[in-house]
Order: C-alpha cells, then structure tokens, then sequence
C-alpha cells in the first residue's frame, strides 16, 4: 500500500496516525477485462486505487458510446459525483485491461473523513486536482484541432497507446478512427 500513501502524501500532508488508518481501511480486489464497475442508474459503492490495468468512463448517446476518461496505475478513480453524492452514476466504468485495486467503501470513506480533519483536507485537494483537470480537458476538447488533440494525447499518455484500444482513444479524442490512424501512423510525437 506503500504507493496509495505516496500519493496521498504527495498531494498533501497527512499525519502518519490519520495516513495509516485511512490506508487500513482499503481492501484489494480484482476485475477481469470488460468487468463493469458502475453502471448508470445505480450509485457508486466504493471508490478505487488503481493498482494494476487500465480502466473508460462512458456513457451512450443514440447507441453510440461516448469516452469520457481513462484512468490507470496509482490513480484514484470511481464516478465521482455518484460516489461522493451517493446519487446514481450518469455512466459506466469499465477494465479495458485485467485490473487490480485498492478500494475503500462510502461508509468507510465517510468514517475516515470526519474522524481526521488531514484526510478531509486530503479530500479537497484532490477533488480540486480533478476540477482543474476536467476544466483542461474541455478547454482542450472545445478549442484543439484534432492533431493538436492526438499530439497532447500522446505526449501524456502514450505508454497507453497498446493497453487501449486505438478506437477506444479516437473516441475520447473526439475524432474518427481512421483520422486516429492517419495520425498514428504519420505524426511524430516530439
């Protein structure tokens, strides 16, 4: 669990007492690929560290599926508002890969965050991580040229290139695959 408080304790301090009960608290579980762990409709029970594999967030419009996010290694990751709402997922979240997790049940969550005042400001920090990342993304998804998209993809992510399906990032780029592949295959990442 070693990496789960490294990454608690890099995005922001934590006593060690708050840090190793919070970590205590986790259990570790597997998913097969194409395992889905929330659906729409049904409220997230549990929020993941990831551990191991590679993991969408969706959700379909006409019976097309539509790619909101991937998630991976030493991330945390779940739907969020549903979550931390406990209202019902506006949409799915799948392994693309053979996954392993930490996981942490609401109630559990809940517990820690009111018993130590350094996991709730934990909490803060890192949902502002995300606010600011969701903001970058629709800034970049509203204004890029789909090159601009491919080469910002593969500058931060291109060690995903052969875990996810090319048709699977074409998607989440917002662009067709054969656009992906013409990409892929002629631009150099610098």
């Amino acid at each position: 669990m070693e990496e789960l408080k490294k990454i608690i304790t890099d995005t922001h301090k934590v006593s060690i007492t708050a840090l190793n009960d919070f970590v205590a608290q986790f259990e570790i579980v597997s998913f097969s690929k194409n395992s889905i762990l929330s659906i729409p409709e049904k409220k997230d029970k549990y929020l993941y560290f990831t551990i191991s594999g590679v993991q969408k967030a969706y959700y379909f419009v006409d019976k097309r599926q539509c790619i909101i996010s991937f998630t991976q290694a030493n991330h945390f990751t779940c739907a969020p508002e549903s979550f931390l709402t406990q209202k019902p997922s506006k949409y799915y979240f799948e392994c693309i890969t053979d996954s392993k997790f930490y996981r942490i049940s609401y109630d559990n969550f809940i517990n820690q965050t009111t018993k130590h005042k350094d996991i709730q400001d934990f909490l803060i920090e890192a949902l502002m991580g995300l606010v600011n990342n969701i903001t970058d993304r629709f800034i970049k998804q509203s204004t890029y040229s789909i090159e601009e998209k491919y080469k910002d993809f593969m500058r931060y992510n291109a060690h995903l290139i052969n875990s996810i399906p090319h048709k699977d990032i074409a998607n989440f780029l917002g662009m067709n695959p054969t656009n992906f592949s013409k990409l892929f295959n002629n631009v150099v990442i610098e």
